[in-house]
């Protein structure tokens, strides 16, 4: 009997909220690791425990992220085949391999962190790890960008602005997120968040508020850019964008206002700090939560906003 073969399509969601956690987790892991390491690099012990609660963050993160990317899968006991099987065109067969490499050697490095001296794994020191780890932390930042931007079918993805939009936004949310969780952590010991040694001590992670500022300010161009590239570029483009702001124009507008507050926070912060003035806490802690919720409103949007209107192509016999 002839064989015939049929190009189907298949309509809606394919991509969902799992998948958007995914890349926001992952991307606040990433962020959260690089602060830890560059802080650990200073060899201030001011700065220990927020390198330690950084070093925890980024494991913890990717491997959620990565927990919920594995329940989204239709077979998941056939997920050992991905390691039993060589693909090194698939940029998914890549993304598994440096993440899963990622956690291991994140987890490694924030247990030499918090344990210096203990000897299991003495003879794996934290810069060797730190060291090895960095590279494979920036790989998996443009993963995230680049699995989006690959798929030349969803206009709203293959962009340019996908992949920088990317490294920005773990830029952000990962220090947004490590100062949160930080200030939390210290709450909870007993510590009083806007007078004694924490004071004092939040006084000399200004460099920080810099970060975000400036991390913050070229997002919100890139984003600029991105809709510019999108509205006057080809009609099925211009389609695309208009398709993703009906569904989730609400909520784009929403994290983009969020971002700009948190802007202006930071603005008030660096000039609080060359005005010799202290910034309070709770400002600090609201500008970390506008961060991360514009951050992930970001994500969720360009995620199922790119698969508004759009259909992915199957391939299926008859014979």
């Amino acid at each position: 009997m002839e064989t015939t073969l049929l190009y189907q399509t298949q309509p809606g969601i394919i991509w969902d909220w799992r998948v958007a956690w995914d890349l926001s987790l992952g991307g606040l892991g990433v962020g959260a690791f690089l602060l830890a390491f560059s802080l650990w690099c200073l060899a201030d012990r001011r700065y220990r425990p927020l390198a330690q609660t950084a070093a925890v963050i980024a494991p913890i993160a990717v491997a959620i992220g990565l927990t919920l990317l594995f329940s989204k899968l239709g077979y998941k006991f056939h997920v050992y085949q991905m390691g039993l099987n060589l693909a090194p065109t698939s940029i998914m067969w890549w993304g598994a391999l440096i993440q899963g490499a990622f956690v291991a050697l994140s987890a490694i490095f924030a247990f030499r962190l918090l344990f210096p001296d203990v000897s299991l794994l003495a003879w794996l020191s934290a810069r060797l790890v730190g060291w090895v780890a960095v590279p494979l932390a920036v790989l998996t930042g443009l993963y995230h960008g680049v699995l989006l931007a690959v798929i030349s079918s969803h206009p709203l993805w293959a962009t340019g602005q996908m992949v920088m939009a990317s490294v920005l936004l773990f830029m952000v949310t990962g220090v947004a997120g490590t100062l949160l969780v930080h200030m939390i952590r210290t709450a909870i010991f007993g510590a009083r968040l806007d007078e004694g040694p924490f004071r004092d001590y939040r006084q000399g992670l200004r460099p920080l508020s810099l970060i975000m500022l400036v991390s913050t300010a070229l997002l919100l161009v890139s984003l600029l850019a991105w809709w510019m590239e999108l509205r006057f570029g080809p009609a099925s483009d211009q389609q695309a964008l208009a398709d993703a702001l009906t569904s989730y124009g609400t909520l784009i507008a929403l994290a983009i206002v969020s971002l700009i507050v948190a802007l202006a926070l930071c603005v008030a912060s660096l000039l609080a700090d060359l005005r010799g003035r202290y910034f309070p806490a709770f400002a600090t802690a609201l500008l970390c939560v506008l961060m991360l919720g514009g951050g992930f409103a970001i994500r969720f949007a360009a995620v199922l906003g790119g698969q508004m209107g759009s259909s992915i192509s199957t391939l299926a016999t008859l014979s």
